[in-house]
């Protein structure tokens, strides 16, 4: 009989209620109890609110004054849901799924002594569904000792292992399960997202609504990774539940808060999907060095001119299948690949190119050598671009632009005489794009920096109040006109 499973992102609608723990009692000591007493302080509850603009009922907009078009009637209404997070070092910075704080106006987190804190977003990769905050040390709360998890990592983790699972289950902080951890490079396909996620960890740990973004630890107190979805026959939890491995976490927190460019960053090369061919004849399995008639690999969709893969002869359409002799069949064996490669080597990519002139497939492989390979690049974190320093979106701009905290990030100095002031912008100026790329988050703003920095002029689009206007600047300001649309 075929069974049909419902995959759930497990974030919760709903009130949130705080659960007080009682003493401890020696006498029931367990490794448990020593795990959750460790990383409980580093577990929040997030709470995100989200705007919305719907139709009501004629007779209701008669009786409340709602406002009208014709005969559609819209009220604003505002909804709330839970995840959980986790602090990761000593600032204060959160870590919690990218589709936890989606479309929200409005981010605030409660620690686990009941301090509440907003939350500011720094960056967020979509792919790996990881979202970096900040806890706004605004707003007259009061100090923090900040608790940070241990980092852990996923290359020893055994299956059976004891795991524990710290978060807002269905609304209720700090809700502990366990388990253990019952399969390894999980992929999973979720209804309405582009890509697939790749070797997550599966563990019977019940996972909830609202556990989404909250820690998957070992026995030690270690993140091994994030709580993400379960698959479901009802919607609940029927011990079927994933988590992102820490490395992908970490891969992404070193970019967005310490600037660290990754070798697959370097690499330049995006990779929109996975290829198989299958029954693939004998000659030609032995022509292309396959141990099998069948061959898996990512397709290079695109390539960065200036990235290490296009340089050193990787070409758009190419069918990457190995590196360092390690087969690559999805994004997760390729990213583990490059986390692995022993430093001071050259990397070898191996790959399948369609010869056009033959009508052939052949197999070829490139090496980029170690000094390009050990060249740790860092996007500057000084976020002063052109005399700009930008910080991210509060709660505050959010609710008085009204703006989701993913509507661009806010200028809050301009350097006397810099190119930016002489352009005329000012602090609170929000920037939206540059060069006409969506600027979400203070990440985005310093990775496109880095990435534009050798552009002689950028073009900059600019909210201010209710305008939305364009500034060009660098060498070709002074040509085109350094504002468009608008009288600054």
């Amino acid at each position: 009989m075929i069974r049909h499973f419902l995959l759930v992102l497990c974030i919760s609608g709903g009130f949130l209620m705080g659960v007080q723990s009682e003493p401890l009692n020696h006498d029931r000591h367990t490794p448990i109890v020593d795990v959750v007493a460790k990383v409980t302080p580093s577990v929040v509850a997030i709470r995100t609110d989200v705007r919305k603009t719907v139709s009501v009922n004629p007779l209701d907009a008669m009786l409340f004054g709602f406002r009208g078009m014709g005969d559609r009637v819209f009220q604003e209404q505002v909804y709330s849901s839970a995840g959980s997070g986790i602090v990761v070092d000593d600032r204060g910075t959160v870590v919690t799924n990218a589709h936890v704080v989606s479309e929200a106006n409005r981010l605030t987190c409660t620690t686990s002594d009941g301090e509440v804190h907003d939350l500011i977003l720094i960056g967020v990769d979509s792919d790996f569904d990881i979202a970096i905050l900040q806890m706004d040390p605004g707003g007259g709360q009061s100090p923090s000792t900040y608790h940070e998890i241990d980092w852990g990592t996923t290359n020893d983790l055994m299956i059976g292992e004891t795991v524990v699972v710290i978060g807002s289950s269905l609304s209720f902080e700090n809700s502990v399960t366990t388990g253990i951890v019952s399969a390894v490079e999980r992929t999973i396909n979720v209804k309405g997202r582009e890509k697939p996620y790749f070797g997550m960890i599966q563990t019977d740990a019940a996972i909830n609504r609202g556990n989404s973004g909250g820690p998957l630890v070992n026995i030690r107190g270690q993140l091994i990774g994030v709580t993400t979805l379960i698959a479901s026959e009802g919607g609940g939890s029927d011990g079927i539940g994933f988590a992102i491995p820490v490395e992908r976490v970490r891969q992404v927190y070193n970019e967005y808060v310490h600037g660290i460019v990754s070798l697959e960053e370097r690499l330049g090369i995006e990779y929109v999907s996975q290829k198989s061919f299958e029954n693939i004849d004998q000659s030609q399995a032995k022509r292309l060095q396959l141990p099998k008639n069948r061959v898996e690999g990512l397709i290079a969709a695109s390539l960065d001119q200036n990235g290490l893969g296009y340089t050193y002869g990787l070409r758009k359409g190419d069918l990457l299948i190995e590196i360092d002799g390690i087969s690559v069949p999805n994004l997760f064996q390729f990213q583990r690949a490059l986390e692995e490669h022993e430093m001071g080597k050259p990397l070898q990519l191996t790959f399948l190119r369609y010869d056009t002139r033959n009508s052939q497939v052949d197999r070829e492989s490139i090496q980029i050598p170690p000094d390009r390979i050990g060249k740790v690049e860092r996007i500057e974190k000084a976020d002063s671009w052109f005399g700009i320093e930008v910080g991210g979106i509060t709660n505050d701009i959010a609710d008085r632009l009204g703006v989701s905290i993913d509507g661009g990030v806010v200028v809050e100095k301009v350097a006397s005489g810099s190119p930016a002031a002489e352009a005329g912008l000012v602090p609170s100026d929000l920037i939206i794009s540059t060069n006409q790329i969506p600027v979400q988050t203070i990440g985005d703003f310093r990775r496109l920096r880095h990435s534009l920095q050798n552009e002689p002029s950028v073009l900059f689009r600019i909210r201010r109040g209710n305008q939305m206007g364009d500034v060009m600047l660098g060498e070709q300001a002074g040509k085109e006109g350094k504002k468009r649309g608008w009288g600054l």
